[in-house]
């Protein structure tokens, strides 16, 4: 049976959030990307497109590195890449945008369990 290209980026949404879900509650939450991506096993192209789509849809928060330009290349590698977007300071001129972490929306606090993990305080 042939996936269409609808099916990948539903089940790559789905990897980016289940491996955040595991990452938060060894570490808590926001998380760098780059933790997320390796526990989801997802190449960095299609990682960064679904983290992209995710935030778009308004299910996780990402940070923008707000000086993404002065890193190495092996730096910037493990942030995701959000593509060129307008400057607001140069009406016209594109940049790169690069997220440096990841978060879920609504879930503002994470608190540490008797167990050593992190579980969301939905009464934060």
């Amino acid at each position: 049976m042939k996936r269409t290209k609808q099916a990948a980026a539903v089940d790559a949404k789905q990897a980016v959030l289940d491996a955040f879900c595991r990452v938060a509650r060894k570490h808590g939450s926001p998380v760098a990307p780059a933790k997320v991506r390796r526990e989801s096993g997802l190449p960095k192209d299609a990682f960064d497109q679904a983290a992209v789509e995710l935030m778009r849809e308004g299910v996780i928060y990402m940070a923008e590195h707000d000086h993404a330009g002065r890193l190495t290349d092996a730096e910037r590698a493990e942030l995701v890449y959000g593509g060129e977007h307008e400057s607001e300071y140069f009406p016209g001129v594109m940049r790169p945008v690069y997220y440096c972490s990841i978060s879920l929306r609504g879930l503002h606090s994470w608190r540490r369990q008797p167990d050593g993990t992190w579980a969301p305080d939905r009464a934060a």
